[in-house]
């Protein structure tokens, strides 16, 4: 039984160390998870008339107030989103286009430049207003929140830049804006996470997962196998020690059984809960 007692004191030690990673995860990333919260939008004009919600635009190059549909063309002028309802609207009072320039909107994406899933870059593409994933070095909107989902997607039928027809998806898909410059190259080396696993944490979460979260889903994980392998091993170890000695103890063995699976229950809802918060926070 004193062996018991200390399986089960290992066991507050190690959910207690995982509840330390979870919080130090979620203070050191706070800030950027805050960002994603709300969708800014600001006012343009445009002398457009074909500009409708989720299409991606730029500025005008020789009028910084004003924007047209965004194409690769002019990747390097991308602006922002234009919103439908976005949460905060910055405007002069005069008729214009919202456009979002931070937070999270729906934008219009192809499968152009192959298919679409969460945590792509997302950039300008040769049809005006409408985004595709970025593979090479450029100014991106912004990265996926998830999937673009074809079986419910426009269709359509263009010509690429060697003269054949391709047919493409559009679709919509929630996208994180925030304006920068992507390296290909340096996402590649930079990364130090599985890509099953960093996918894995991914689809969970249903957007972008930072490779420091995924690494303390993964600890918890591993802490979580530890726990339930050495509560169970010694709760069988001493059923059997115990039976041995008296064998008359079989009912408050099987009691004693009870309580441990009852307690390997909650303790693995508990870490179930402590990753899902980890990776959705």
């Amino acid at each position: 039984m004193q062996f018991f007692l200390q399986s089960t004191t290992r066991i507050r030690i190690l959910l207690s160390g995982a509840l330390m990673v979870m919080l130090g995860v979620l203070s050191t990333t706070s800030v950027v998870a805050a960002q994603g919260n709300s969708a800014i939008a600001q006012q343009f004009q445009t002398k457009e008339t074909n500009i409708t919600a989720a299409s991606l635009v730029s500025i005008q190059q020789d009028n910084p107030n004003s924007i047209e549909l965004s194409s690769s063309a002019h990747a390097d002028r991308i602006i922002g989103v234009v919103g439908s309802k976005p949460l905060i609207e910055l405007s002069n009072g005069a008729s214009g286009v919202q456009v979002v320039t931070s937070g999270l909107t729906k934008l219009l994406i192809s499968d152009l430049n192959g298919k679409v899933v969460t945590g792509d870059k997302i950039t300008a593409s040769p049809i005006e207003g409408v985004g595709m994933k970025a593979t090479d070095n450029t100014t991106i909107i912004g990265s996926a929140q998830s999937s673009l989902d074809t079986s419910g997607a426009e269709s359509r039928t263009i010509t690429d830049k060697t003269g054949t027809k391709v047919t493409v998806h559009i679709g919509l898909v929630p996208v994180q804006v925030g304006i920068s410059v992507y390296n290909a190259g340096a996402n590649k080396s930079t990364t130090f996470v599985p890509s099953f696993l960093q996918s894995l944490a991914n689809n969970v979460a249903g957007r972008d997962v930072s490779p420091v979260r995924v690494l303390a889903a993964a600890l918890i994980l591993l802490l979580l196998f530890i726990s339930i392998t050495v509560l169970l091993y010694s709760s069988v170890r001493s059923s059997i020690i115990s039976i041995g000695r008296n064998p008359l103890s079989e009912d408050a063995v099987r009691k004693s059984l009870i309580q441990v699976s009852l307690t390997v229950l909650t303790v693995l809802i508990f870490a179930v809960a402590l990753i899902y918060l980890v990776l959705k926070a």
